[in-house]
């Protein structure tokens, strides 16, 4: 009889969990289902009417997904979030209540839109709102789970893309966006809060957009020493969302202890995305590959294109710069990654670096260099330029435009055919390449500034400029603008020169040269971002001290000392939104914004003021709250973030000076620093939406709560009450 039950029992055991299985392997499929309908490879998923949230949990099939469940009903999003941490999954995946008829996001933010009972309370408009562009919203029947026929939004007139580090193939570095402007609002904002070193190579580099993605390359080793190895990475976010999609391990890069402003400008020329690709190297002296945007899956590794340095996309046709991967090149590289190492390394010195990277330079000097066009798609190689052909190439020359390629060797423009690679003409300019149009290419610097034909290579027009010191040139509705500074001196050795002063700009006719308009901005102290600045078709984007915006139309200037970008790139305006990557700058410390930051324009619709009615939720502790009046011990309590209010970070308790451990408790996820109040301990888990309670004399768990979003800051114990922030609002 016992025997016949135990067998009863354990295959009762055993279909309960195929049965289990079944299900989850049914709810994998049904999330499947409806990604491939969607055809959404990546960002954020918002379930609209989750119900339990099993479906809402299978919906992240990958790393590459953030998903968000909505429901009505209160008690269904307490179910949800049971099952989805029984899973490990929150905060991957998280649910909030649905309160009234307005979605809680950001304009343009969401990838997918899954709507199942809950749609009848969201009016159509309001979906499309919280839609990226390229964004899909479809429905599914709530007993089949059968998608229905998805809709797309499109991507809105007036909105750029930037493919290239400036910009496009032609170097113009103006965004043809009329939707970025003076930031008012965040999209979203990801980590690092900041980068390693001021002092040093910037740790984010090449930041270019296509199709609603975002890429870059970073170093993301801690930042609590330099002497740590870096970590370089090729990182690839949604445009619209901040979501990590993917992100690619970079074997070596330029040496990361070396002065911020002398590492070679060819590395931010080494990413370039168009579409569906994204063209990069892999290395310092690796060969270009072509990735997948969606997946970074490698499509291709271009043959014959070791120690590629500048990478060009025009009409199909790659156009790199070459620099051969000598034995001596690689030696070299080698050392500077031992001597970063070092605790006591010439590296760390102005000093003591100067002849080791006069020596590093000198080495690369020697390496033969080459101009090679290449099929995009076949990899097959349309011409190469090499020797006498390309002798005194200078750096970030390489440009494209109809179909010529352009570039400049010692003191000549020259102009190529595109396919044939044939010389069309050559003008000679002492002056840098700036900026190539249609019409002309500008060479300029504080001495001269010159314009060609594009077609014959002509001379149109020399003049002296204005500016002593010209940072940018800039292609814009059919005119030239130059930005830059003036002799300027405060009297003393100390915070004079140029860029120290005002940035001008200055309008000038592109067939003649004369000057048809100035700005001249205050000057706001301080000296000139070190990068150079972009533009749009409305605004100059400077970095005079933080992002200004100078109108082109009215001259009027728009100061943002907050915001601003990073070391040698500086910010990127595309997508309708400004994108300013983390920097190790101090500057405006208690202002400015940490972390990457996308910031959006004035929003065209503005929405009335949010009603104080229902805005304050009583949950079921509320009416035994009793002490409002603080107990806390002023001697044995750490009730807040740093003690006290006044932020102390001490305490009149005694600490033994010999600590031993009295108990430890595991908690998952990226903690806060812990508060103690009342015998018990309490802390966060950031990430995980989540507030932990733990028995201060045994570290036992005593509750938890999950909010809304991710906390954002320790525990404060008040009377009986335990506050917290969290990214919901609340």
């Amino acid at each position: 009889m016992t025997t016949r039950m135990s067998s009863v029992w354990t295959w009762g055991v055993l279909l309960a969990i195929l049965g289990r299985v079944d299900a989850a392997d049914a709810l994998t499929a049904t999330a499947r289902q409806i990604l491939d309908a969607a055809g959404v490879k990546g960002g954020l998923i918002v379930h609209l009417g989750c119900g339990d949230g099993k479906l809402t949990a299978a919906l992240r099939a990958s790393d590459s997904f953030l998903v968000h469940g909505l429901d009505p009903d209160a008690k269904n999003v307490e179910t949800a979030r049971a099952h989805i941490r029984s899973l490990g999954l929150y905060g991957k995946v998280s649910v909030d209540q649905l309160r009234g008829n307005h979605l809680p996001y950001a304009d343009n933010l969401v990838n997918l839109l899954v709507c199942e009972y809950a749609r009848e309370r969201v009016s159509e408009s309001e979906m499309t709102r919280v839609l990226a562009p390229g964004g899909v919203a479809l429905s599914v029947n709530p007993k089949s789970k059968i998608p229905n026929p998805k809709s797309v939004k499109p991507r809105p007139e007036g909105v750029d893309e930037w493919t290239h580090f400036l910009h496009d193939a032609s170097g113009n570095p103006v965004a043809h966006d009329r939707v970025v402007g003076p930031p008012r609002h965040l999209q979203w904002t990801s980590d690092p809060p900041y980068t390693r070193s001021h002092e040093h190579t910037p740790s984010v580099a090449a930041v270019v957009s296509t199709d609603g993605r975002l890429f870059y390359i970073a170093d993301e080793a801690p930042v609590s020493s330099m002497l740590r190895s870096a970590q370089w990475h090729l990182v690839a976010r949604d445009a619209y969302n901040g979501v990590l999609l993917w992100k690619r391990p970079i074997a070596q890069w330029w040496p990361h202890i070396c002065g911020w402003t002398q590492g070679p400008r060819q590395l931010q020329r080494k990413l370039v995305a168009v579409g569906k690709r994204v063209y990069v190297t892999l290395g310092f002296h690796a060969p270009l590959s072509a990735l997948d945007a969606a997946t970074g899956e490698t499509l291709r590794v271009y043959d014959q294109t070791h120690g590629t340095e500048e990478v060009v996309w025009h009409k199909g046709t790659l156009l790199l710069v070459v620099r051969s991967v000598t034995p001596e090149r690689v030696a070299e590289l080698d050392k500077w990654v031992q001597l970063s190492k070092e605790k006591k390394s010439p590296l760390h010195s102005r000093e003591t670096i100067e002849p080791l990277l006069k020596q590093f330079r000198g080495i690369e000097g020697k390496a033969e260099m080459a101009v090679l066009a290449l099929e995009a798609d076949t990899g097959r190689m349309l011409w190469k330029k090499a020797g006498a052909d390309v002798d005194g190439l200078r750096p970030v020359s390489l440009r494209a435009i109809g179909d010529r390629v352009l570039l400049q060797k010692a003191q000549n423009v020259v102009s190529l055919d595109l396919k044939t690679g044939k010389e069309q003409w050559t003008a000679a300019c002492a002056a840098p390449l700036r900026v190539v149009g249609d019409r002309a290419v500008v060479c300029a610097d504080g001495k001269t500034v010159a314009a060609f034909s594009t077609e014959t290579g002509e001379a149109l027009w020399t003049q002296k400029p204005l500016l002593s010191d010209v940072r940018d040139a800039f292609l814009i509705r059919g005119s030239l603008w130059l930005g830059g500074f003036k002799p300027y001196s405060t009297g003393r050795q100390k915070h004079t020169g140029p860029a120290w002063g005002p940035y001008f700009v200055t309008q000038h006719d592109l067939a003649t040269g004369a000057v048809l308009k100035e700005i001249n901005p205050e000057n706001p102290s301080h000296h000139h971002r070190c990068y150079a600045n972009k533009a749009t078709d409305r605004y100059i984007v400077g970095g005079r001290r933080g992002t200004e915006f100078i109108d082109i139309q009215t001259g009027e200037v728009f100061w943002h000392s907050w915001a601003r970008g990073v070391c040698q790139y500086g910010v990127m305006p595309c997508n309708g939104l400004l994108y300013c990557p983390p920097h190790a700058c101090g500057c405006y410390v208690t202002t400015k914004l940490s972390g990457f930051n996308a910031l959006a324009g004035q929003r065209s619709e503005v929405r009335g003021q949010t009603s104080e009615t229902g805005r304050l939720e009583r949950g079921p502790a509320f009416s035994g709250i009793s002490k409002l009046k603080s107990q806390i011990s002023e001697t044995g309590d750490w009730a807040t973030y740093r003690h006290d209010a006044a932020r102390s970070g001490a305490t009149r308790s005694a600490v033994p000076v010999k600590l031993k451990a009295a108990w430890q408790t595991a908690l998952s996820g990226n903690l806060t620093p812990p508060t103690v109040a009342g015998g018990k301990v309490f802390v966060a888990s950031v990430d995980e939406h989540r507030v932990c309670a733990l028995d201060a004399d045994s570290g036992k768990a005593g509750w938890d709560f999950t909010a809304g979003g991710r906390v954002d800051s320790p525990p404060t114990v008040f009377g009986e009450q335990a506050l917290f922030g969290c990214r919901d609002g609340h």
